[in-house]
């Protein structure tokens, strides 16, 4: 059977009835919400403070379970790092380009494999007997090829310019054995706890990589649990919001104080009160569709500090201004379930009291966009249409709907399964003539 050319894919993926062919983030404390006062809650008012706290092992429930890199690099002749090769024999230099005051680590080697981290606390340049680690031992039989490192609290500033504790995770993956890989994590969370809808809860505030804030709108994470639930295996967070949505119910957030060392971050939390309206999406086809919202990320379209998640039919939204995010769609002509969508960069639209508002997507259309391989990381590359002979060509295919929606992924229903599998796009590449180049199906990702 021959496989049907590039832009025949929109054809086959929408056979259900559909026609054929990021969001700027605020600096920390640029949402207004944070101040460094701790004023009295209003009435009614859920207040968690909250402290600091470092985490002591890789196995705790707490960990980010997320990791960053840098790559290799040269140590740039830092003097930390060569007071470390003064006394290390067999060493390789690490790097993290987020901590401005100790870019530079050192990782102690024997037989090739690491034994000792060596880590700037005091941003002084010299060794100091505190700042060398040993491995932390992990519980986990699978990280049996990992070697972790938590280094004791140290000081980071902020971009406010305040110094506030801070403490990272440092893990090697041996599993490769030509060579070990490193990764950073950080490793401290803020925490507090207090009552909500007459049940002790928990709130714990993450940072997203190393800016040294937990209170970044949009950027930030949070966990807010029982107090009695035993946490233990993933735990799921979202992103901080001045807007979030919890058991059934909006709150406003707002944030107070500083985690400088002995202080308190205060967040307060209060029923938000404003009307409210509906909200509803459509999916454009040939034929009408059942349409269903199976899961979706609303951002606020002018407030940047509103970023939060809904799963299945949404609930009445507090009038204002908003967009979709990232957002799956099932749909189909028999039922609302034979067809998966997933859209980002989706449009905006506005919550009235008591209206409701319909988010009309569908009519995908395929543009593709070819540059030199060469500039694919250069931000003001310009595109051409013809390139000398045997140019290496970067190609990107991107699926665009009427409301500017950005397709990122399609699914089919299996036949007696509750199950969803990926279709995958098929892309043909011809000469002027129509003579097949290049062929071959697309893998997400």
């Amino acid at each position: 059977m021959n496989r049907p050319q590039i832009t025949v894919i929109i054809l086959a993926v929408l056979a259900a009835g559909v026609p054929t062919v990021a969001r700027a983030a605020g600096a920390p404390g640029q949402s207004g919400e944070v101040t460094t006062a701790l004023p009295e809650p209003p009435p009614g008012g859920i207040v968690f403070d909250l402290k600091y706290r470092g985490l002591d092992t890789p196995d705790d429930p707490l960990s980010y379970h997320s990791f960053w890199g840098w790559g290799g690099y040269g140590d740039g002749n830092d003097p930390f790092v060569r007071a470390v090769k003064s006394q290390v024999k067999e060493c390789t230099v690490v790097f993290n380009g987020s901590l401005p005051r100790a870019k530079w680590s050192v990782v102690e080697l024997k037989d090739k494999m690491p034994v000792a981290f060596y880590f700037d606390l005091d941003a002084d340049g010299k060794l100091s007997a505190n700042e060398k680690f040993l491995p932390v031992a992990s519980s986990n039989p699978a990280a049996r090829d990992s070697y972790t490192f938590i280094t004791s609290d140290f000081l980071i500033r902020t971009a406010d310019n305040r110094e506030v504790p801070f403490r990272v995770m440092l893990v090697g993956d041996a599993s490769r054995a030509e060579e070990v890989s490193y990764m950073w994590s950080p490793c401290c969370i803020l925490e507090g706890q207090t009552s909500l809808g007459g049940e002790p809860m928990r709130l714990l505030l993450y940072s997203q990589g190393f800016p040294g804030t937990f209170t970044w709108f949009g950027r930030s994470s949070f966990m807010l649990v029982p107090a009695s639930k035993k946490l233990e295996g993933f735990l799921p967070r979202n992103t901080l919001s001045s807007l979030i949505y919890h058991d059934r119910t909006f709150y406003r957030l707002k944030v107070y104080g500083s985690h400088e060392k002995g202080k308190t971050v205060r967040v307060v939390l209060e029923k938000d009160t404003t009307p409210t309206g509906d909200m509803a999406v459509d999916v454009a086809g040939k034929d009408p569709l059942k349409t269903r919202l199976a899961q979706t990320t609303i951002l606020g379209a002018r407030d940047t500090s509103i970023e939060f998640d809904l799963a299945g039919v949404p609930p009445a939204l507090p009038i204002g201004q908003y967009k979709l995010g990232s957002t799956d769609v099932t749909y189909g002509l028999q039922s609302d379930e034979q067809w998966r969508l997933r859209v980002n960069e989706g449009p905006a639209f506005d919550i009235q009291a008591g209206q409701t508002s319909r988010i009309k997507l569908g009519e995908p259309a395929l543009s593709i966009r070819a540059i030199a391989e060469q500039d694919r990381y250069k931000s003001d590359v310009k595109e051409r249409s013809t390139y000398a002979k045997g140019t290496a060509i970067y190609l990107t295919p991107q699926i665009k709907g009427k409301a500017g929606e950005v397709y990122m992924r399609f699914s089919r229903k299996n036949a007696g399964s509750e199950n969803m599998t990926d279709i995958k796009p098929h892309l043909t590449i011809v000469d002027p003539g129509g003579k097949q180049i290049a062929s071959a199906d697309l893998e997400y990702g």
